[in-house]
């Protein structure tokens, strides 16, 4: 199944937190949305995206997406009909005009073998920082008529390794490698060797205090044997 790239996913879940804008306006309208991609050891990601709008883009995008969840669902997996999103969650808020949308997208990080992964990155999102975990991208693109301003934070999986940010061809690269071994297959290999260190340590102790023992040999000697009384003694009368 062909993997995603960041950005097709960015575009399309950002709309979901854009009105439509049907109004020309002299002054560009801007926004800037959040959007925190959280991977675990299977390649999986959970994408939380956040947005604040103006009173008038609150009313239109409530009216679009807000009070229909089903028809953004919908929408985003007809424009992802390859990838298999699902888990669609929406919090609104009402006093702030802040809405708020988590998708879980399987499979975006693209596994190779033993362990290592990789996630492409379209040549639109620049690097800003990143190490170990924690990776910080940026991009401004129009949108329908307002200049999208979008900051993209990528949390890799615990316990992650060799994480790097490679520029290629046609995509950039975010490479990392994770410990894909089973958990319990690794606490039970932990469990085997405590054991088998602990029964050579009872091993080695009983060696040494055998070897430091002193013996000691005790000879019974039996007491010497009475004499035979002798025959006709006379009786006292």
């Amino acid at each position: 199944m062909k993997k995603l790239p960041l950005l097709r996913f960015l575009i399309p879940v950002g709309l979901a937190l854009l009105p439509i804008c049907a109004t020309a306006q002299q002054d560009v309208p801007t926004r800037t949305i959040e959007q925190t991609y959280t991977f675990d050891s299977r390649g999986d990601a959970v994408i939380e995206t956040s947005s604040q709008f103006s009173a008038s883009d609150w009313a239109e995008w409530k009216e679009r997406y807000g009070d229909h969840p089903d028809l953004l669902l919908r929408d985003l997996r007809y424009q992802f009909a390859s990838a298999m999103i699902d888990d669609l969650s929406m919090e609104k808020d009402e006093v702030h005009r802040k809405a708020t949308t988590k998708i879980k997208a399987r499979a975006l990080a693209r596994y190779k073998s033993n362990g290592e992964f990789s996630v492409d990155v379209t040549k639109d999102l620049n690097l800003i920082t990143g190490s170990g975990r924690d990776w910080f991208f940026t991009s401004s693109a129009p949108v329908n008529g307002v200049l999208i301003t979008q900051k993209l934070k990528a949390v890799l999986p615990p316990r992650v390794n060799n994480a790097a940010f490679a520029k290629g061809g046609d995509m950039n690269l975010l490479n990392y490698s994770v410990d894909v071994r089973p958990w319990r297959s690794r606490k039970l290999l932990a469990a085997g060797a405590v054991l088998v260190l602990l029964g050579l340590l009872v091993a080695a102790v009983s060696f040494i205090l055998a070897g430091g023992r002193k013996t000691t040999t005790v000879t019974i000697i039996p007491p010497p044997p009475v004499p035979p009384v002798p025959p006709n003694l006379p009786t006292k009368g």
